[in-house]
């Protein structure tokens, strides 16, 4: 996923236009063409997307036993959902959606916070999880939306939407996720949006007109808003003249930005923030209550953000690359190798993992710090261990 950009998981490739003549018309007619570097740019985004969505979640193992999780990707099975007399909404994880909902109909709900796998819980009607069959009842710190259910939106829509054509705008466009409800939107429906600047790297995250209408205190940190024009704001730099001052930060901002901000909090407006927003958030003992009895203490944490959980999938990807690219380069060194050689580079291997991470766990439990020397008699152990073995084999 491109940085700061958070998409629907279904992507659709970019169309271009030609002109083409009908030689019985004698007329142009637009026709939708695709290049081959088209294509496969198309594909490896969606590889992308993937990668950072999903290699951050578990596909083998059901996240009941996790609790519940900060942020992970989930499904609805509407072949599940349809089937339960009483509709009862639900969200699963990963391996639930691989291993117990095979040819099922899933949406994808991209991720969402603290939630726990409903695999399987009273949530389905007669339906156990084969990953973790036992589990409560319900879970009931599970939050669900309409995206539960497949739809999205203040339209409350599908996406993409059946009764739309192809070519419509909204089953075209990339839906963007409210950072406080995490509904997704169609930027149609987000009101002013034409206010902000909403290219992939100019804001972080998004949030909704219902939302902001619940949390108008945010309009008084304009310089964290990505608006095209701030002009009217007048915007003086309040950090460098109250770097000084005690007391609530939203205060110092509500007087600095009085006019202004009054009139964004009448607006009814969607609103799109810039990069590291919340590290500009007040923490004061007065913010942090509020923002809790708003229900929304998540907003100080910026390991709350898809930014970072996307940034987190890469790096693990990456790792899993690496993982598989050591092991091919082991088997290809080992296959250079007679037997003898082959059983004593894997006894050493064994070994130095083993006993590196019993060296570094001991200086870890009785909090010391290692030096040179502890290293080199590391390694001299190593060696001699090595030494001895290599007298027995032969």
């Amino acid at each position: 996923m491109s940085k700061n950009w958070q998409k629907f998981s279904s992507i659709f490739i970019h169309k271009h236009k030609m002109s083409k003549l009908d030689e019985s018309q004698e007329a142009n007619v637009d026709q939708e063409v695709y290049s081959l570097q088209e294509i496969i740019e198309s594909e490896k985004e969606q590889t992308e997307i993937a990668s950072a969505v999903l290699a951050a979640s578990d596909a083998q193992n059901c996240s009941y036993t996790q609790g519940y999780v900060y942020r992970q990707a989930l499904y609805c099975c509407l072949t599940c959902l349809n089937s339960n007399k009483e509709n009862k909404l639900h969200g699963i994880c990963l391996a639930c959606s691989y291993e117990c909902h095979q040819n099922h109909e899933l949406v994808e709900l991209y991720t969402k916070r603290n939630f726990r796998c409903d695999c399987g819980n009273s949530n389905f009607s007669d339906f156990k999880c084969k990953l973790e069959p036992e589990k409560e009842n319900e879970n009931s710190m599970n939050k669900y939306n309409h995206n539960f259910s497949g739809l999205y939106c203040s339209c409350n829509r599908p996406y993409p939407d059946p009764d739309l054509s192809a070519n419509d705008t909204l089953n075209n466009e990339e839906m963007i996720q409210c950072t406080i409800c995490e509904d997704w939107f169609h930027l149609k429906h987000l009101n002013n949006f034409n206010n902000f600047r909403i290219s992939e790297n100019d804001y972080e995250d998004m949030v909704c007109q219902q939302c902001m209408s619940l949390t108008p205190f945010l309009w008084y940190y304009q310089e964290q808003l990505a608006l095209k024009d701030k002009n009217e704001t007048a915007l003086v730099d309040v950090e460098s003249e109250t770097d000084h001052c005690t007391g609530c930060k939203l205060e110092r901002l509500k007087k600095t930005y009085f006019c202004v901000g009054n009139k964004w909090c009448e607006s009814q407006s969607s609103c799109f923030l810039s990069d590291s927003w919340r590290d500009s958030l007040c923490k004061c003992e007065s913010c942090l209550k509020m923002y809790t009895e708003l229900k929304i203490d998540f907003i100080t944490n910026k390991e709350d953000s898809i930014k970072f959980y996307e940034e987190k999938g890469k790096k693990m990807d990456e790792m899993k690359k690496q993982e598989v690219d050591e092991q091919k380069l082991l088997n290809n060194e080992l296959s250079k190798m007679n037997r003898v050689s082959q059983l004593e580079f894997l006894h050493n291997l064994n070994d130095f993992k083993t006993d590196l991470k019993d060296f570094l766990a001991n200086f870890a439990r009785n909090g010391q710090v290692v030096k040179r020397e502890n290293i080199e008699e590391f390694f001299e152990g190593l060696n001699n261990q090595r030494k001895k073995r290599r007298v027995q084999l032969f």
